[in-house]
């Protein structure tokens, strides 16, 4: 078992996990704990979320086919079952993805299907659907020496009577290769976040991750437009804000799970703090630093 920290938890993991931090706090009890194992078979009995994902009694098991099996309980325990051979980085983008949105879940706090940059003490939320480029955009805003809190799933806490705040997650953003050319990331030698795919898992230096849990100060979605200079970025206000459900990781599966309170409270609160702006972007890569400029500019707070 190897100790790292994630969230601000201190992880006990049976399963490597290269990504993370070691825990460097005070010595205390483990806030979860990973192991390798046998997972709970399919209960025929109960219903299925969808065929990968079925909620128990006790927990919810994730079967992702030839990858690994996963049993996340309590927000405090997850056994893995695999399938691959246990450093497959497959194990891990699952483990780091649903089972994670899940966890968050479990524990009270809120994934965002967002990447998250810090602006001056402050955080930026770069969100939209899946290939949207919230990681491109926020590995873009890292090459100028803005620091990182997390990419592509965001914990959000909600305490009653306190500040939201979004918590620090590890230093690594997810790059497709051509957007890693773009950037002039070199991508030669690093892990494939999974074997088909030229996506690669990009580590950051020390400085350019932020390990201190900021609140959030602007939240930005990004689409894709032939011509972004034809739309100018639109504020969402009310309704029309609340109901961007892909701002939520698994949203879904969040109110399967019992969870449209806290999502809606949550979504609520940080609609509240947050302005949320709608950006086009385009699909062209080389139009990163103007969309770098564009987006700051929507930034309230200077940078410190």
């Amino acid at each position: 078992m190897s100790d790292y920290q994630l969230f601000g938890w201190r992880v006990q993991s049976a399963l490597p996990l290269p990504e993370l931090l070691p825990w460097q706090g005070e010595a205390c009890a483990p806030d979860l704990i990973v192991e390798m194992g046998a997972v709970p078979p399919l209960d025929q009995s109960l219903p299925s979320f969808s065929p990968a994902i079925q909620i128990g009694a006790t927990g919810v098991r994730v079967a992702i086919p030839a990858v690994a099996t996963y049993w996340v309980e309590a927000g405090r325990r997850v056994v893995i079952e695999p399938v691959l051979p246990e450093d497959a980085p497959d194990v891990r983008v699952f483990l780091l993805g649903t089972v994670l949105a899940i966890l968050c879940f479990q524990r009270g706090l809120l994934p965002l299907h967002a990447s998250a940059v810090d602006i001056g003490g402050r955080v930026l939320l770069l969100s939209g659907i899946s290939g949207a480029g919230k990681s491109t955009l926020a590995a873009a805003f890292s090459a100028r020496g803005y620091p990182l809190l997390s990419d592509d799933l965001c914990a959000l806490e909600v305490r009653e009577g306190q500040p939201l705040r979004i918590l620090p997650a590890f230093p690594r953003v997810k790059l497709w290769r051509d957007s890693a050319e773009q950037l002039q990331v070199a991508f030669a030698g690093l892990e494939r976040s999974r074997e088909e795919l030229e996506k690669y898992h990009v580590p950051l230096a020390e400085a350019l991750f932020q390990s201190n849990a900021l609140p959030p100060a602007q939240i930005v979605l990004l689409r894709t437009e032939r011509a972004p200079e034809q739309h100018l970025p639109r504020r969402l206000v009310g309704v029309e804000a609340l109901r961007r459900h892909d701002l939520v990781h698994r949203w879904r599966l969040g109110v399967a799970l019992g969870y449209q309170a806290l999502i809606f409270k949550a979504m609520a609160r940080l609609i509240e703090a947050a302005p949320v702006m709608e950006v086009a972007r385009s699909e062209d890569l080389a139009d990163l630093p103007a969309l770098v400029d564009r987006v700051r500019a929507l930034v309230e707070v200077p940078r410190g």
